[in-house]
């Protein structure tokens, strides 16, 4: 049972935290866009979450971007785990650190939408015995589509997750799904919301795991931007809630 939360809560971080793999936050779905040659960023994120259970998780989240060319982006993720659990032993420290390569395919015209392809590599680098990660290594390729209309930006993506099954038979490949719109209210403030969700990795699961956002994004000035928002779980293979707070 261990293996299996660890490995959702290490897919979780690639998809609905923060990364993924990453999007631009708060969104788990990834969006199109690219940061642009020699331009860097960062990221910063803390969720909080609860289980059904009671269980709860705080995850940090530190994700510096680097733009290689106009079209080509490379960034990590490096999560920094607390496992609160109503049963057992607390434990802490680095999860699964994920390496990220975005190629912007098709710019944005005045019909069609940009279209990008993402590579993700999630390696084995959390402890697999104190929950901190699945001890195995993944490889997703994730298409994402984004559209600007009017004050309304839509992202779209779909992707496949190869899941490394550390030797056990119930741990299967996954695909990934999220829709998500961010309205601007005004200039600097943005509403968002967005549904995502995966199928789970786990074969005897009853449930594949979706979830719903709503939130906002203020930008403070052209290098800072802040967000905060509310995940809610669909069914019990996501926590009930958890938020989210981040800047870049």
């Amino acid at each position: 049972m261990k293996r299996i939360l660890a490995l959702t809560l290490a897919i979780g971080l690639i998809l609905f935290s923060c990364i993924p793999a990453h999007a631009y936050r708060p969104f788990a779905t990834e969006d199109a866009g690219v940061a642009g040659k020699d331009v860097a960023q960062m990221e910063v994120s803390w969720d909080y979450l609860e289980w059904d259970n009671d269980d709860k998780e705080n995850n940090f989240l530190l994700v510096p971007i680097y733009g290689i060319t106009e079209r080509i982006e490379f960034s990590v993720e490096i999560p920094y785990m607390f496992h609160d659990p109503e049963d057992g032993e607390n434990e802490n420290g680095i999860g699964d650190i994920n390496i990220v390569a975005k190629f912007l395919l098709i710019e944005e015209g005045e019909k069609n939408p940009a279209f990008t392809i993402k590579g993700v590599v999630k390696t084995d680098s959390g402890d697999e015995d104190k929950g901190l990660g699945s001890g195995d290594w993944d490889y997703s390729l994730v298409l994402a589509a984004s559209k600007t209309i009017g004050d309304f930006q839509l992202h779209g993506m779909f992707g496949y997750t190869f899941v490394g099954d550390n030797d056990d038979d119930n741990i299967r490949d996954i695909y990934l799904y999220g829709i998500a719109v961010d309205y601007g209210l005004t200039e600097n403030l943005h509403l968002v919301a967005e549904v995502a969700g995966n199928r789970h990795p786990d074969r005897t699961s009853d449930d594949d795991p979706a979830s719903g956002l709503v939130g906002a994004t203020y930008k403070v000035s052209e290098h800072l931007t802040l967000d905060a928002g509310v995940r809610f779980g669909f069914n019990d293979a996501m926590p009930d809630w958890n938020t989210t707070i981040g800047m870049s």
